[in-house]
Parts: C-alpha cells; structure tokens; sequence
C-alpha cells in the first residue's frame, strides 16, 4: 500500500511515498513525482524515515528516573509526578525557575511548536531557550538591525541571474534558512540561465556544481562582500533605490572604504584578478541574491558578514525586488498581514538572565549559552526539552552535563534515546513524523511560493507513544494551566488539532483527505520592503555592526570551521548514519606527520577531543572540520564554552576557532 505524506527532517519538507505493509511495517520511502513542491526529490535522510521509524532505539513508553536507572510507567504516573514537581518549583521560586527548550525536532512538528509557544505563556517563564541561538541568531538579529524585522531573503528562483552562497552548501543541507528543494536540478537551472558563486573554505559539493569557487581562508569572507560593496557605491549601485528606500548610505561607504581590492585580497586569499572578475560579474548581472549558512552564523565573522550579505543586496537594488532576493511571509504565518512593531538599530533585545545579565535576550529568547551558569545559580531549576539533544548541540559537552545532572527536574520529550534522554528525570515517547497528521507551520517560510503542506498520520504508532501537543496539554491540565486554550486533551484528537491549525491560511487546505501541498499564490514583493520605508528605509549602517567589522582581525594558522553530511542532520541519525572523524588538508596533515586512519587530537583554548583523521583535500590550508551532532570522544563541543561568545547575539563560537592538531600522545 501507497501512502502520500511529506518529510519533516528539514524545512525544505519534500513530498514522499511512503510504501506500508498490511502490518504497518514501512517497507521503503521515495519521492513523490506529483508533489508540486519538490518533484519527486527526497534525500537520503528523508528516505531513511522508515529505518527512524523501526530503530531499536525508539522511546515507545513513558520513563521515570529512579536513582541511577529509568524505569518505566504509566503516562498517568508520568504526567502526574512531572506535573506535581513542576509546580512545586514555580510555587516556590516562581515561573522563570521552569525553563523550556525547543529543538529541531520539536520544531518540525507543527502542533507541538504551537503548544509551546502557547505553554511560554500560560507558564510566564522567561527562561525559554531553542536552537535559535546556537545555529541562526546573526541572521536573525541583523535582518531587525536592518528591516526592522526578522526576514530571511531568498533568490527569487528562475528569475535571478546571480546567486552568491557564502558559508552553505546547499547540496547536501538543503539551504540554511532559504531551503533549495532539489537541489542538483536547480544547481544545473541557476548555472544554465545564470551564474552562482559560492565562498567557502572547503570545496563543497556545491562549489563544484558552482560557475565560480573563491576559496576563502575561513571566517573572511566579509571582507570580500565589502569590497563588492565597496566598488558599487563607487560605480553601479542602484542610486534610485538607495535614494527611495535606505538611509545611512554614506555611513555604510565610510564603514567600507578601507576594503579595497588588494586588503580583500589580503584577508581572503583570493586573488586580486579573481576579486575584479567577481565585482564585473555582479554589475553584469545587475541583481543578485546573496545567501549564508552555518559557515558563517557559527563564526566570530557572523554578524558583520550577515549586513554585508544584505548591504550587496540593497547597493545593487536586489531586496524584495523581481529579479533578486525575496521573503516568504509564509503562507501559515502570514507575516504580511500581521502588524509586528518594528525593531530598533540594534535588534529586539531585551534583559538577560540574572545569573548572566552580558547575555541580553534576541528576540524574546534567553542565548543558550546562559543555561549552565542559570542552572549552577539554582535560577533554572526544571527543564521541559522538547527533542533536543543538548549533550550534543551545546557548547563545553562537559560542562553542561554536569549543569544537567543538577537538574531538580529534566523532562526530555524524544522519539530516539539518545546521551540527553540517558541524563533526563523524565521521558516521554512522542509520535514520529510518520504516526502524525502534520501542516507545515512555522517552515512555511522557507518554500518557493506561498503554499503549505499536509500530511495524515501514515502508520499506526508504535507502543504507547503519543504527540507532543497532547503531552504538554496533559501536563498543563495537571498544573491548572491551559496550554492549548480551546483545547481538551482527553476529547480533541490530532486530527482535530491539524484542522484548527490550518485555520490561518491564506486559502483553505484540505486536511481530510491525503496529502497535498496548497498553493495560494506566487512569491510576494514589497511587503518588506514597505515595512523598513515606514521608518526611512533600509538602515544600512548599525552602529553595533559598524563598530564589530572595524574590530575583525587576521585569524590564527589553523581553525575548526563546520560541515555538513550527506546522512545526517545535526543529531538525528539516518539509516546510514554519518561517519565522525577530523577532516585535513593534505598540506597541514603533512607538517604534523599525520596520514589517513592515524588518530589525532584537537585542542581548544577550552578542550580537546580525539578521532580518527581523514585527508580532505576539498579543505584550504589552515582549515579542519569535524562534523558536530556526534556524541562520545569526538563530540565537537568539547572544543566550545558557554563563554566564549559573539558579544552582540551571545552566540557560542563554533565555527573559525582557533585550534592545535597534533598526533595522539603528542604533548
């Protein structure tokens, strides 16, 4: 039997055939041809769904810690003993004493995104925390320094005629915040009718499908994007569009005046020739859409060369214009018809924990690096982890499980054991993608028009496994608090949920029947653009980032950057899963005595770990990777720290760190 759903391991959200036995055993996943997203397309992660959805180590019942072991019970001794401990805790210490994490996992689900941000409320805790601020919070916070609001431009496909990915590889995520659906197809599309150029250290496979690869030393590729700007604001920027709609021009021409053609060159690596045949390219081309990922949201470079991806964008006339970069308002989220206040210069930012006042919330969320120092204070005393894996997300492994262990209260709720589940008070198994109904909320925004998409459940659900709105609804219900207002967990159904949910669109979605991707109309121009012209348009020059590119300095001989695998997706495993290891050029493999298969060790300011080495001769010199979502000795994190961080957003610095590689027993 055939059944039609659509993936939710990314926000690129592919529609799939899911083929089921007559025991609701999943026998294979594969594209579905007739979705008018993608086309047919999936990954490997996507048509490993039905390995995520047998794998042995599924949560399928409720578990509750007794000394050193889980064991399991009933979801009516689960909820009422989380439930009981929870209110103990906010009765006695108030409500920013229960903290909440949201992680990718949660996020993808729709219902269980909107009962959290409903269960912030009910709770009144400011301790809310999500992987916003260990993955994309430059993007965010740059884009209300300049928009006055949180957008994420994306290439107006088909229409563009130069896309620039800076720090993404798009063949293998997907795209960061701007999704890619079938990838290959478009990289041939882009090349054929235009021109793509990718800066990144590493030779991707994007960089290889690419018309040009700068080769950039990691965490400089700001320097190049100010000498485009640079050059235009002298000869080829589009005057009339600065003129109507941006303010601060001359400040940004000041800020940018000292990148010159041969410092560019000098910071980048890239050659002078090479950096005038770019500044050529992009005239020619006239708009261009400009595009960065966790190569550079995860470096120390991250917010300046965030604002020089969206000064590119709006010297050369290209914002939220046809022909160039546009925002998706979502279909679901209908951003354009809601009246959200406009951002100030520096971003919404409001008051920091107590425990780590520095660290000044982005966005109404507290940054992730405050969480150890708020838990070791005794200020976070109860978690609710809805799917994150912090062991592996989160800065200095050690230190936050330790920070965890403390924990009065760790409430995990997961589909997968994994090293968090293991330190959890309590677990609670939650529905896969596959044994739920699901409309593409909150991800919306990341699709090549306005459309959503639904999903029935496909198989029945192992165990005792139950949705995450359902869970937390429970839970509030035993604290006397509505989580979901207008919601009963004991007479409301999935169902019923997905059908309230897909109330907000544009146009009706069907969610009755299989199913479908609804479409209610092409991209959509302007709207952005009308917002930032509210108050004298584009703010070109942020004080805060004017200040942070002025302060950027040369980086060390060698740093750990990111990357991305084929099979795996941060934490969350596939069938075939992502191999772990140290990536190095062959060059910096061959002045320490290191070859293929030898074990070495990566040191930090903050730690080490140790893995097994790999030659990667797609790496530049000076550039090693280790792939982060891993646990054990090669955990990436053992390299970061809660303390070092982005001063502006509070991001950790997981990306262009400085490090020592040496042979294993080497001082």
């Amino acid at each position: 039997m055939i059944r039609k759903s659509f993936c939710r391991i990314c926000t690129s959200a592919c529609g799939v055939l899911v083929e089921v036995d007559d025991e609701e055993r999943v026998l294979s996943v594969r594209g579905d041809a007739d979705n008018l997203l993608s086309h047919g397309y999936t990954c490997s992660k996507g048509r490993a769904m039905g390995h995520g959805h047998h794998r042995e180590d599924r949560l399928l019942y409720p578990k509750i810690r007794n000394g050193d072991a889980m064991e399991r019970v009933s979801w009516d001794e689960a909820l009422d003993d989380v439930a009981a401990k929870l209110r103990a805790i906010i009765d006695e210490s108030g409500p920013d004493a229960v903290g909440i994490f949201l992680g990718g996992g949660g996020y993808l689900d729709s219902a269980a995104y909107a009962t959290a941000q409903m269960m912030r409320k009910a709770l009144r805790t400011r301790s809310y925390y999500s992987d916003m601020t260990i993955d994309t919070v430059s993007k965010i916070l740059v884009g209300e320094m300049i928009g006055g609001f949180a957008a994420l431009p994306r290439p107006d496909f088909g229409r563009c005629r130069m896309t620039i990915y800076v720090g993404t590889n798009p063949l293998v995520s997907h795209g960061h915040t701007a999704m890619l659906s079938s990838p290959a197809v478009r990289m041939r599309e882009f090349t054929t009718e235009g021109q793509v150029w990718v800066l990144d250290p590493r030779r991707s496979e994007t960089a290889v499908k690419a018309t040009r690869h700068l080769q950039t030393r990691p965490g400089t590729d700001y320097a190049v994007l100010a000498y485009l700007v640079r050059e235009l604001l002298r000869d080829g920027a589009d005057r009339e569009y600065l003129d109507r709609h941006a303010q601060d021009v001359e400040a940004l021409a000041e800020a940018v005046e000292g990148f010159t053609c041969a410092r560019a060159a000098a910071i980048s690596g890239i050659a002078t020739e090479v950096l005038e045949e770019f500044s050529a390219a992009v005239r020619r081309a006239g708009r261009v859409s400009v595009e960065s990922g966790t190569g550079v949201s995860m470096s120390p470079a991250a917010n300046v060369t965030a604002w020089m991806t969206w000064a590119l964008m709006i010297v050369t006339g290209s914002l939220d214009r046809e022909g160039g970069a546009w925002s998706n308002p979502g279909m679901l989220t209908q951003l354009d018809n809601r009246r959200i206040p406009t951002a100030p210069e520096e971003g919404f930012r409001g008051p920091g924990p107590a425990s780590r006042p520095d660290l000044r919330s982005v966005a109404g969320e507290y940054p992730c690096a405050a969480m150890p120092d708020e838990i070791e204070s005794g200020n976070l005393r109860a978690l609710i982890n809805l799917s994150g894996n912090l062991i592996t997300c989160m800065p200095g492994t050690e230190r936050i499980t330790a920070a965890l262990r403390q924990l009065e209260v760790l409430l995990t709720v997961e589909i997968a054991d994994n090293a968090t589940t293991a330190l959890s008070t309590h677990v609670l198994p939650a529905k896969d993608q596959l044994e739920r109904p699901d409309v593409s909320l909150g991800t919306d925004f990341s699709f090549p028009e306005l459309g959503a998409q639904f999903t029935p459940a496909v198989v029945a659900p192992r165990g005792d496994v139950r949705s995450y709105w359902w869970i937390l609804t429970q839970i509030g219900k035993r604290m006397s608090l509505d989580f979901f207002p207008g919601v009963n967990p004991d007479t409301v159904t999935d169902d019923d949920v997905v059908a309230l949910l897909a109330l907000g669109a544009r146009t009706p979605i069907d969610t009755s029947g299989e199913a479908n991707y609804t479409v209610a109309a092409d991209r959509a121009f302007g709207w952005l653009q009308s917002r930032a012209d509210e108050f004298g348009g584009w703010r070109l020059a942020p004080g805060p980032l004017v200040a942070q590119l002025a302060e950027l300095a040369p980086g060390p001989d060698l740093v750990l950057i990111s990357r991305r695998q084929k099979n795996q997706l941060n934490s969350r495993k596939s069938a075939d899963h992502g191999t772990t290891g140290i990536y190095v050029n062959p060059d910096d493999a061959a002045k320490r005595g290191l070859n293929d298969g030898d074990i070495a060790v990566v040191r930090s300011r903050h730690g080490e770990l140790t893995g097994s080495v790999t030659i990667d001769p797609t790496l530049v010199s000076g550039a090693l990777s280790v792939p982060h979502g891993f646990e054990g000795s090669c955990n990436v994190n053992q390299l970061t720290s809660a303390d070092d961080i982005d001063p502006i957003t509070g991001m950790p610095i997981f990306s262009n760190l400085p490090v020592e590689l040496a042979r294993a027993g080497n001082p």
